[in-house]
């Protein structure tokens, strides 16, 4: 119900967005205020925090729903990042009004900057919250940047605040199904495009969906899409219970792996007006490509997995798959 309620604001957002001509509820930004208000008068962005703290706690097949959603309609508001950082900033024992977003900057794995973060001069003083985070060592390490005019429970202008070495894997396990969510939810919105544009265009008489090729090509990007789906599906009840690792890293490699797949046969159905920045699919798949490579790529959690699988030992692999051994 939640997934369902955040989907339908989005999409109605999405489909007034073209009517703002005047920039009435999109500032020169690019951040649907309207939105934004309308999504925290329904309490989305502090989904995951505790129940205490007006959240649902470890609600994460909802949140997943809901980063779908995201994933589908390209919102103009940081609401993955925002809703990711609650989680953090919870943790850390910060509290803070949610009348302003807050921009999420990982390292990422191999040091450099987050792929999908903006620099700090684009995001203006004015704008969000900053929350730095590098999940990829023993300790979480997490540098705090609060506007300087907002309400917050930690009276701080900027400091380092450090997670338990042990809540690692917990990090590092949602920022990839958050990822995987985003891209499933990408992958999603190009399948139903390409089925609908497969239907309608006409070449040699007939809808190009009635040939062969072309429904072959459907066929493989809906199994690349059923697959991550499902690897999604049971990353989400794995955090639910507690056990992050493997399935989040398994959910991520696989989402990333089926994007390029997807991607390529969207655009191939498509023709050459896919690539346009006037349709719609260019926006979807704009999508993929940038949550592809965010927090870690297929090849990162992959020989992620490979490293657990070779200290498993032939012994161990099962009950690494089914994530009932630990793993670091």
């Amino acid at each position: 119900m939640i997934g369902d309620a955040v989907a339908k604001m989005l999409a109605q957002a999405e489909a007034s967005a073209p009517t703002q001509g005047s920039g009435a509820a999109t500032d020169v930004r690019g951040f649907d205020l309207a939105l934004w208000r309308t999504l925290v008068e329904s309490g989305v962005p502090r989904l995951l925090r505790p129940e205490s703290e007006g959240g649902a706690g470890n609600a994460f097949r909802d949140a997943s729903q809901v980063l779908q959603a995201v994933g589908m309609h390209a919102p103009a508001v940081p609401l993955t990042d925002t809703v990711l950082a609650h989680v953090l900033l919870s943790r850390a024992s910060i509290d803070l009004s949610d009348e302003r977003p807050i921009r999420l900057r990982v390292t990422a794995p191999d040091g450099m900057p987050d792929a999908g973060a903006p620099a700090a001069d684009a995001q203006g003083p004015d704008f969000a919250h900053l929350l730095e985070v590098n999940p990829w060592c023993d300790e979480v390490v997490m540098t705090w940047y609060p506007l300087a005019d907002a309400s917050s429970s930690a009276a701080v202008a900027s400091s380092g605040r450090s997670l338990r070495s042990t809540e690692a894997p917990l990090v590092q396990g949602l920022l990839a199904l958050a990822a995987a969510s985003v891209l499933t939810g990408a992958m999603m919105r190009a399948m139903s495009m390409a089925i609908e544009w497969a239907g309608t265009r006409v070449q040699f008489g007939r809808p190009i969906g009635q040939f062969q090729a072309v429904q072959h090509s459907l066929a493989l990007a809906a199994e690349e899409l059923a697959a991550s789906r499902a690897a999604l599906d049971w990353a989400a009840q794995e955090l639910e219970l507690g056990r992050p690792m493997p399935a989040a890293a398994i959910a991520k490699a696989r989402a990333a792996e089926a994007a390029g797949k997807v991607a390529a046969i969207t655009h191939q159905v498509h023709g050459a007006i896919g690539f346009t920045a006037e349709f719609a699919l260019y926006r979807s798949t704009q999508q993929l490509w940038l949550w592809r490579d965010r927090w870690g790529d297929e090849h990162h959690w992959n020989a992620w997995l490979g490293r657990q699988a070779l200290a498993a030992g032939p012994d161990g692999l099962f009950d690494l798959i089914m994530g009932e051994s630990a793993v670091s």
